[in-house]
């Protein structure tokens, strides 16, 4: 019986495919940086475009922001990985198809803008009208004072539930091996079908996850603080 356990758990198995795992969890790290970048571009977009006056803009931000924070990541990387393509592939009268890398960056990437998007707009909010009225009888366009008096402020009181949300992103990626890509719970999967020993695999994957995610929000954290400590965002 403890033979039999020590078989099942042996962490060696880990060990020994430990190339092909590490290769999966690159493709994690990749897929998790793109899909951030995009994220944020689009949220800050959305984040601004929520403030509008206009409220044909404010209303679509708002519908945009409410419809990707609603819909299941899953659900969305399916229909960006087979119902996307059809859809652009229709409209230009050819045939098109996504890699499942780039499906899950964008899956993941307008998924999470918009969370991000909230974020931004909360940020933009909790900076005083009354410092933008005052730049603008200075003679600043409204984008220099976006930029220059309202954005700083905003982003440093942003950081914090922004670095909340880029967690979630990057633990999110583990769902990606749904539409083929080969992350490490791909190559976990197929490991285990070959050796017929699941646990250690993917327990080694969780602990493995786990120190990734616990290492990434220390060091988001520490440079944010400093960051903010300064004055600088």
């Amino acid at each position: 019986m403890f033979a039999a356990l020590h078989n099942a758990f042996d962490p060696a198995l880990f060990w020994e495919y430990r190339v092909a795992l590490l290769t999966g969890l690159l493709q994690n790290i990749i897929i998790f940086v793109e899909s951030a970048v995009l994220a944020i571009l689009l949220a800050f977009v959305v984040g601004i475009a929520s403030l509008s006056r206009h409220g044909a803009v404010r209303w679509t931000a708002i519908a945009y922001a409410e419809f990707f924070r609603n819909t299941p990541e899953y659900v969305l990387l399916v229909w960006v990985y087979f119902v996307l393509p059809l859809i652009i592939g229709t409209a230009l009268g050819t045939k098109v198809k996504l890699s499942p890398h780039v499906a899950a960056v964008i899956g993941l990437g307008v998924a999470y803008s918009g969370f991000l998007s909230e974020t931004v707009r909360a940020g933009l909010r909790s900076v005083s009208y009354g410092q933008t009225e005052s730049a603008l009888s200075l003679g600043m366009s409204g984008f220099t004072a976006l930029r220059r008096i309202v954005l700083p402020q905003a982003v440093r009181r942003m950081l914090p539930e922004a670095v909340n949300q880029l967690v979630s992103l990057f633990k999110s990626t583990t769902i990606v091996s749904l539409i083929a890509v080969q992350d490490i719970m791909y190559q976990v999967s197929m490991i285990s079908v070959a050796e017929m020993r699941p646990v250690p695999l993917y327990t080694g994957a969780a602990l493995l996850y786990c120190v990734v995610v616990i290492l990434a929000t220390q060091l988001f954290q520490r440079l944010t603080e400093r960051w903010r400590r300064r004055g600088w965002a």
